[in-house]
């Protein structure tokens, strides 16, 4: 069977594959692959070989020259500085690189404070409340990561607490101008490279700039002195499943590679335990950190910047623990909204009483792969609504900036988004909602019903290691599906066969 399946047939061209097999060093199944993603040469070589050389001069960002300033400013005089960020991995490990990078040009941690929002009481915007707590401990300067860009009402508040902002995100914005320095490569006006880094990316680039800046270096120094900052990076961009390309690969890669030779306290935790492999980060790691939003966000954070490694154990079990009744809670609450959702062709839609705010997020995105449809899920409690919606074929930050005027506030990206309103706007939003849905055409071709990709490759399942060179997959570069003697298979992250 194997041997009379042409390149043709399989998607690629025979001399490109040729030249990639024999100009990179790669065997040929793992260049044919690559031929049939990647027909530009120097893109194949940059995904091949992902090195630091390739990422982007973090200048180029929107506002991060006035960023720097406002940072660098706040730090000679003393003032302290307010890091506020989202309740989950990618969040947290923003917070980590800041809070590191504050530090080491602080050169004290008295005036440097961590803040991860607690969804319930926050929502989606700046707690005034929580800003002045810090302003009367001497914080004077706001800086948002992975948070706060998709609302203009957040740069009033922080105004108002007396707080100058700096926003640090990654998250979609229809603001066309910003009261306040405003980081983001997604801004309209970017001009930067790569606009899907996840929110540790961002706050990666900001960092690198003020290392930079402060410190005179060059960037091959920052990457050589803070190499501890790649472990960090790499579990925050697989946390928020973005696009595997280009600088997140890189992040993921030299991520991966330092796991086992930084001798920061959370990796010394978690090598004690068994190899730090991308399939455990997936399966274990990045459930357990994402559980503080449930027991404690703090400790998502803790983890990464504790220096004690008991402190750091301790932290860990806690989150391990609270991960496992979470999954039990949410397996509970999945069977029975899924006898109560009302599916229509594009739109599966659950209510639910409200009792975890955090919960709604995994049960939305159960909903969509369960129904294979873009889904809501409403918590409803006294006369406030809160919302978390999945899509696999439709925009929809776009569409609920459409229809903004229903929320008390709302973000996130194209395929994952949030929002709260008064219960007394319900109906006339999901009317409009399924009328928008019902009379567009999808944003996202055969999103929720994918068609079944071609395989891309003749290889024996014996032979499968090979393919370690590509991981590690996800958004962006799907694990390949293969054929041999014995059918259509594909990997996972542990070069597992998942048959097809």
């Amino acid at each position: 069977m194997g041997v009379e399946i042409s390149d043709t047939v399989l998607g690629a061209d025979n001399v490109l594959i040729e030249k990639y097999a024999s100009d990179f060093s790669v065997p040929r199944e793992v260049a044919r692959i690559v031929a049939r993603r990647f027909p530009g040469y120097g893109e194949a070589q940059r995904f091949l070989f992902p090195d630091t050389s390739q990422l982007h001069e973090p200048g180029l960002m929107p506002d991060i020259g006035d960023a720097a300033r406002q940072i660098l400013g706040a730090i000679r005089k003393g003032e302290g500085i307010l890091i506020y960020t989202h309740d989950d991995v990618d969040g947290y490990a923003s917070a980590a690189v800041m809070h590191k990078t504050l530090i080491d040009i602080a050169r004290r941690g008295d005036t440097v404070h961590v803040y991860p929002i607690v969804r319930e009481q926050d929502g989606y915007v700046l707690n005034p409340q929580v800003l002045k707590s810090y302003y009367e401990k001497g914080a004077r300067l706001l800086l948002t990561v992975d948070f706060g860009i998709s609302n203009e009402e957040n740069f009033r508040i922080a105004e108002q607490e007396g707080l100058k902002a700096v926003i640090c995100d990654h998250h979609e914005t229809q603001l066309g101008w910003f009261s306040a320095p405003a980081v983001d490569p997604k801004r309209q006006d970017s001009k930067y490279p790569f606009r899907d880094l996840a929110g540790v990316g961002v706050a990666y680039k900001l960092a690198q700039f003020l290392y930079q800046q402060f410190f005179k270096i060059t960037p091959g120094e920052f990457y050589s002195l803070k190499k501890s900052f790649f472990p960090i990076v790499g579990i925050g961009t697989l946390a928020d499943r973005v696009v595997l390309r280009d600088e997140n690969r890189i992040f993921c890669t030299y991520g991966m590679q330092l796991m086992d030779q930084a001798d920061d306290p959370w990796l010394v935790c978690l090598r004690q335990e068994g190899e730090v492999t991308v399939s455990r980060l997936l399966k274990e790691v990045v459930p357990a950190l994402g559980s503080a939003a449930y027991a404690d966000p703090r400790l998502g954070v803790d983890f990464f910047i504790e220096g004690d490694i008991d402190r750091v154990k301790e932290c860990y079990l806690r989150l391990r623990a609270t991960d496992q009744q979470r999954r039990a809670e949410i397996d509970a609450l999945f069977s029975e909204v899924i006898r109560s959702a009302a599916v229509g062709p594009r739109l599966a839609l659950a209510m639910i009483e409200l009792s975890k705010q955090h919960y709604l997020g995994s049960i939305a995105a159960r909903l969509r792969d369960y129904f294979k449809r873009n889904s809501i899920i409403i918590g409803i409690k006294d006369e406030k609504c809160i919302g978390e919606l999945r899509s696999c074929d439709f925009d929809l930050y776009k569409l609920l900036s459409q229809l903004c005027r229903y929320f008390i506030d709302f973000g996130g990206h194209q395929k994952a988004a949030g929002f709260s309103m008064e219960k007394r706007h319900l109906g006339p939003f999901l009317e409009e909602f399924k009328q928008h849905l019902e009379h567009s055409a999808p944003d996202i071709i055969n999103g929720c019903d994918p068609v079944m990709p071609e395989p891309e490759a003749f290889l024996n399942r014996t032979d499968i290691g090979m393919l370690r060179t590509l991981m590690p997959f996800g958004e962006g570069n799907p694990a390949p599906v293969l054929i041999d003697d014995l059918g259509i298979y594909a990997v996972d992250n542990s070069l597992n066969i998942v048959e097809r």
